[in-house]
């Protein structure tokens, strides 16, 4: 009998494995993290990628808004927040000239506790922080409209800032390719609508039904999601950003820099990762147990989705999965499960297309997989929503798993992904 720790909410879940099962846990070789997080980041502001060093960026004068991710993305915004305003203040900008914007899109607002622990307690004392709301258009200017026809409106105080500072995590994205970088812009301090209509462009243009397959999990070229994402960085003024790129191992420790232009330096960034963290399959699996990866990336439903995507590229069709996201607030959406009631992937398209919401290509990803594969959710969610969800409520893990493995043929395969939304299984 083999042990496994799986990662869940702040903690972890031990699932044991029959030696009699063939299995697989798929994990990559992760570059050792830095030793020196301030001395790192202080050579890639000195050194960076198709800009100016920051301290050669701005001037005594500037206005500054800096973006960071909200609570729903692994990133120790903190951490360079502590060492980027000590350059700021070194370089003569007042902390009057200073703005944090909490970059959450669409996503719930935050608690004063929250904001505390995302930007720490000394910024969050002495420096002016904004909850980015995308609801409010008092707090939005427009700033133009994109070839594909997006109204490309963002938060006021990013918009008159003589530079802007963006700090993100780059790793996988289920239809955007990659987050990070120019995500910080759109959907990041983006108005609601502006975020709703660069996300319909997951789906094909009419007549053509279905999703645009190149609005995918790894890809950036041709991907109409992220190159209608740049179109509105370069409406914001592309050469007053300069942008803080990290990676971040399987731990969460910082194995690598990307700073300088908001396009290059990420698009660089992205191409680290995708060396790193794709893992090329000869077959599929019968059977994959996947881990969201605990908080933050388990926080909801909406994000652990992101961990099945990834799971689904590793299982046969009709094949079993069990799902590890703790789901501690719930769905990440009220309307989410209205989607549900629509019991055909056809007709959730059609009312999509009607009135494009984001939660509603949630659900219609979720429900594509639901169809195709045998899924089942061990989270803190009711069973009942879990079944609204189409997928099988949980409640003891082990016995799930056995059963699993009692109904699986002798030359079974079973794949364990740990790490749900950071390794891309991949066979294209």
């Amino acid at each position: 009998m083999h042990k496994i720790k799986l990662p869940y909410g702040q903690g972890f879940r031990v699932v044991s494995i029959p030696s009699a099962v063939r299995y697989k846990i798929l994990k990559v070789k992760e570059p050792a993290p830095s030793v020196n997080f301030s001395k790192s980041l202080t050579h890639s502001f000195n050194q960076p990628i198709a800009s100016k060093p920051l301290g050669a960026f701005f001037t005594a004068r500037d206005k500054i808004a800096i973006l960071i991710p909200d609570k729903t993305r692994c990133c120790p915004a903190d951490k360079v927040l502590d060492v980027l305003i000590s350059r700021l203040k070194e370089k003569g900008i007042d902390r009057g000239n200073i703005t944090v914007i909490l970059a959450r899109g669409s996503h719930s607002p935050h608690t004063s506790a929250e904001v505390k622990k995302l930007v720490g307690a000394k910024v969050y004392k002495n420096i002016k922080i904004i909850d980015h709301d995308a609801h409010k258009p008092e707090g939005l200017s427009y700033i133009g409209t994109t070839s594909r026809g997006t109204r490309v409106n963002i938060n006021r105080y990013c918009a008159e800032a003589d530079r802007i500072i963006i700090i993100g995590t780059i790793g996988y994205h289920y239809y955007a390719g990659f987050s990070g970088g120019r995500k910080l812009i759109l959907p990041g301090v983006a108005a609601y609508q502006t975020i709703q209509q660069n996300h319909s462009l997951v789906l094909n243009k009419p007549p053509v039904r279905g999703k645009n397959p190149d609005a995918r999990m790894g890809k950036l070229a041709g991907n109409p999601v992220s190159e209608d994402m740049i179109e509105a960085v370069e409406l914001t003024g592309r050469g007053r950003i300069f942008s803080i790129n990290l990676v971040l191992d399987s731990r969460s420790k910082l194995v690598r820099i990307f700073c300088g232009d908001i396009i290059d330096a990420h698009r660089k960034g992205c191409d680290f990762v995708d060396r790193i963290y794709r893992v090329s399959l000869k077959d599929k699996a019968d059977c994959i147990i996947v881990s969201a990866g605990g908080q933050p990336t388990d926080i909801n439903f909406i994000q652990a989705h992101k961990a099945v995507e990834n799971a689904s590229y590793a299982l046969k069709d009709k094949g079993q999965m069990l799902v590890l996201a703790e789901c501690g607030e719930g769905i990440g959406s009220d309307i989410l499960p209205d989607w549900f009631k629509y019991r055909s992937t056809g007709k959730m398209e059609t009312e999509l297309r009607k009135k494009f919401v984001v939660s509603g290509h949630t659900a219609l990803c979720s429900l594509m997989k639901a169809q195709r594969f045998d899924i089942h959710l061990y989270s803190r969610l009711k069973d009942s929503v879990v079944r609204g969800l189409r997928f099988t409520p949980v409640d003891d893990l082990q016995r799930t798993l056995d059963v699993f493995f009692r109904q699986m043929p002798d030359d079974a395969v079973v794949f364990i992904l740990p790490k749900g939304g950071s390794i891309l299984p991949s066979d294209f």
